[in-house]
């Protein structure tokens, strides 16, 4: 017996037809989902980037990468002008390509940026920086026989003691890496010992490579070669935040008196650089700080006054504090400094020599 009216039927079946509509719309926003997520997959694609890499850079694409970056007003701004004196290769492109990146930064900083205030030199620098941290490819080095001829080597005997070795030949079995004359016999390593050598990868990523050294040997005009095998134990190291130079150059320091004040109910720090001042070696520097070697057996956690040629050309000073001291075999302090108050032209003419930009 049916005890159902055509009224509740009529109910029944409209509830199911909604049910299946229902259905059908949110199968076809899953497809269409599903493929917009092919397509952005598909567009980050190295295979799509290289294909479409002589198109004109669009402002939207600048806008994209510059939210991704982080970049603040200033610095979007200074994206846009590299993009504008080079609209090819696209962007997409260029920023997983560093070396022609870092060329077009080059040729932007030496012909407009270098004659414009401190300020937009900041920005220039932290734009560059940032770029370079957010579109960093990554490339993983696995084999000594991928470094190009040419690569800087730093080689570390003992604490605190760095020396600049290059690359200047590679077979198929051996590295033939050039010496320099400052390496003494005591630091030279032993032949069939393992060494650790220290590069950076096509400007780009730094890199630790272990490696046996197999004799050495005399190259064109009479110089020291080492050579060492070839080796697959290569392990990324943390990149720099701030591009690095060697310099080994004398340098003026001091103690620090640190002497805290009110002034409109906000503390602030003064920094009095003492009278007494001391010579020692500058090794290296960035934007950031720099070492200092020394024969003073200064502690860790003190404030420094540092004066000398922080650029490796002009008078400057800074103050810092040393995060810690190391000794090495030559009974020499290093100091590792971080600075705490340096002028911004300072800091911009720091970077300018450590990026190797000229500004005449």
């Amino acid at each position: 017996m049916n005890s159902g009216s055509p009224l509740a039927a009529r109910m029944g079946l409209n509830i199911f037809v909604v049910l299946i509509i229902a259905l059908v719309i949110a199968v076809v926003f899953l497809v269409l989902f599903i493929l917009s997520k092919k397509i952005e997959e598909y567009k980050e694609s190295s295979t799509y980037i290289v294909k479409n890499k002589n198109k004109p850079t669009s402002p939207r694409q600048v806008q994209d990468a510059s939210k991704r970056a982080g970049l603040t007003k200033s610095e979007k701004n200074i994206l846009s002008e590299v993009f504008k004196a080079h609209p090819l290769p696209n962007i997409q492109f260029v920023l997983k390509e560093q070396t022609i990146m870092e060329s077009y930064f080059k040729e932007l900083f030496e012909g407009v940026i270098c004659k414009r205030s401190e300020v937009e030199k900041s920005n220039f620098f932290s734009t560059r920086q940032k770029i370079f941290q957010t579109f960093d490819a990554g490339v993983l080095v696995k084999n000594s026989r991928l470094i190009p001829l040419e690569t800087p080597f730093t080689y570390t005997p003992s604490k605190g003691i760095h020396y600049n070795l290059q690359l200047i030949n590679s077979d198929s079995e051996e590295m033939h890496i050039l010496i320099p004359a400052t390496l003494t016999n005591d630091e030279k390593p032993e032949i069939l010992s393992k060494i650790n050598l220290v590069f950076v990868y096509k400007n780009s990523n730094p890199y630790n490579l272990e490696t046996r050294v197999v004799r050495y040997q005399k190259g064109k005009n009479n110089t020291d070669l080492l050579v060492c095998s070839h080796t697959d134990k290569i392990t990324p190291l943390q990149k720099r935040m701030a591009p690095r130079m060697d310099l080994n150059i004398v340098c003026d320091f001091s103690s620090v008196k640190v002497e805290k004040s009110i002034n409109h109910k906000k503390e602030i720090t003064n920094y009095i650089p003492s009278d007494k001042m001391h010579g020692g070696i500058l090794a290296d520097v960035s934007a950031g700080g720099c070492r200092i070697f020394t024969r003073l057996p200064i502690k860790a956690e003190q404030h420094i006054f540092i004066k000398g040629h922080l650029d490796g050309k002009n008078d400057a000073s800074a103050i810092g504090i040393i995060l810690r001291t190391t000794k090495n075999k030559k009974d020499e302090y290093i100091l590792h400094i971080k600075f705490l108050e340096i002028t911004e032209s300072t800091i911009n003419s720091i970077n300018t020599a450590a990026c190797g930009y000229k500004t005449a």
